[in-house]
């Protein structure tokens, strides 16, 4: 790969970790209240550039395989890596049929959009009656029977962005 292109490629993974925290910064910021509508757009814009940035490490076209391998290598990032996203990777590019499977899974159609609480708290719900369920105390995303954990996830972006800042200290595109 290009030393001006594998720059770009890196100064693309420090955006999308700069972008992620603040979608984390702005998740923490809904608590107290924790505004439903204001919690899961943050929780998903999250999600979508750690997928962003996972794709980058991960491609699916065969082609781009080694520019993950070479990517990964340049900033340390092991294959058992929390960023490891591909299941969400795809599931949010492919939003519409991951719904629709989702939805015919269901024994019946009826859910509630958002929950907001600790597990267990709503009693007479099943956890996959919720599409978007976030635990505020342990930061555990539950989107259609999907787990994340969304601290995790976010503190490996941090430090991840730390690796791309430390690498442009060392590394020149030219």
């Amino acid at each position: 790969m290009d030393n001006q292109v594998l720059f770009k490629f890196i100064e693309e993974i420090r955006l999308e970790c700069r972008f992620a925290k603040l979608a984390y910064e702005q998740l923490r910021s809904c608590g107290p209240s924790w505004d439903p509508e204001r919690t899961f757009l943050a929780a998903h814009a999250l999600l979508t550039h750690a997928a962003n940035v996972s794709r980058l490490f991960w491609p699916e076209r065969p082609s781009s395989q080694a520019r993950g391998e070479r990517l990964r290598a340049e900033l340390s990032v092991p294959d058992t890596s929390p960023l490891r996203q591909q299941d969400w990777a795809r599931k949010l590019a492919q939003s519409d049929a991951h719904y629709e499977d989702w939805l015919n899974s269901l024994e019946r159609p009826g859910y509630a959009d958002f929950n907001v609480m600790a597990r267990g708290t709503m009693q007479g719900y099943k956890q996959d009656r919720f599409q978007r369920d976030l635990d505020p105390e342990t930061g555990r995303l539950v989107f259609r029977e999907d787990t994340c954990d969304l601290r995790q996830l976010a503190e490996e972006l941090h430090r991840l962005e730390g690796r791309a800042q430390a690498w442009f200290n060392t590394h020149r595109p030219w």
